[in-house]
């Protein structure tokens, strides 16, 4: 952000605070080129009605339209968010797009990692030590309570990360 003063919190919780504007940020995100604002209209349609983009009739595309044009893109583009082509009518997002991140809290977990991390981390631990201190008494040979610690570790690690990318890619509530 060379130049560019970073995000104000009140500045983004303002342009945050109406979910049409949440769902062009969002859309803008994901998109890998500017958006048409008719697109934008579309798609504001269809979220707000619960519907397809292709069940939004023509008067409420340009309603929405409208709105966008008169009031939303203006907004963001005085936050330094967005920037858009009046000859394409296009919306694109500016490298600041990136600040709003830091205001968005992340999609919770399903399991309480840490907890179970170290609750696993301590059983398996206790393991290792009872096997220690068991010595050749047990029948189980140590070699195999580790390979059952380590392969525990690894599935408990593997899901995590799985739930991290699943977290990672899920789509923000304004483009469900």
């Amino acid at each position: 952000m060379s130049g560019e003063t970073p995000l104000a919190r009140d500045t983004a919780f303002g342009v945050m605070s109406n979910s049409r504007r949440r769902f062009i940020l969002s859309t803008l995100r994901e998109a890998d080129a500017p958006v048409e604002l008719m697109r934008l209209a579309r798609g504001i349609g269809a979220q707000e009605a619960g519907t397809s983009p292709d069940d939004i009739d023509t008067a409420e595309q340009k309603r929405i339209y409208v709105s966008l044009y008169q009031t939303h893109i203006p907004t963001l583009e005085a936050a330094g968010l967005v920037e858009y082509d009046e000859t394409e009518r296009t919306v694109a997002p500016t490298t600041s797009v990136t600040e709003t991140d830091r205001y968005l809290g992340p999609i919770a977990p399903v399991v309480p990692w840490p907890r179970f991390s170290g609750a696993t981390a301590g059983v398996t631990g206790l393991a290792l030590v009872g096997a220690a201190l068991a010595g050749s008494a047990v029948a189980v040979p140590p070699t195999l309570v580790a390979t059952l610690v380590v392969g525990l570790l690894t599935v408990v690690t593997a899901a995590q990360c799985l739930d991290y990318r699943r977290r990672a890619n899920t789509r923000p509530p304004e483009l469900r």
